[in-house]
């Protein structure tokens, strides 16, 4: 799979699953799954898609089943800009979203969205 390097030599996949109208998260579970057992690793989310609970599911079985481990993977989420009108709200709308997909203390980017 293409990557791109970050400014401190990490290497982040050029192509990522979307889960972006996956409404339920068994479905999101099941298409994580399939996506990482297909050698996708990097995983495209936000807290409004609803979702991060089914892909926080599939990324610790996967884990655990071996398929992939925790160093291989990008998880990406999005802050809508009303989830940013102080830094408070910020860093609430960032463990909401941590909390929801049991991620325990990672993802690997936050994107600010307008």
């Amino acid at each position: 799979m293409n990557t791109i390097e970050l400014n401190n030599g990490v290497k982040i996949p050029q192509i990522a699953l979307g889960v972006f109208q996956i409404p339920e998260n068994e479905a999101a579970k099941q298409a994580c799954l399939s996506a990482l057992a297909l050698g996708y690793r990097h995983i495209d989310s936000a807290h409004h898609y609803y979702n991060e609970a089914g892909i926080g599911a599939a990324v610790r079985e996967a884990i655990a089943e071996g398929s992939c481990t925790r160093e291989e993977l990008f998880i990406t989420s999005k802050m809508w800009v009303q989830d940013m009108q102080s830094y408070d709200m910020a860093k609430a709308a960032i463990g909401a979203s941590l909390k929801k997909a049991a991620w325990n203390i990672w993802t690997s980017t936050c994107f600010i969205r307008r």
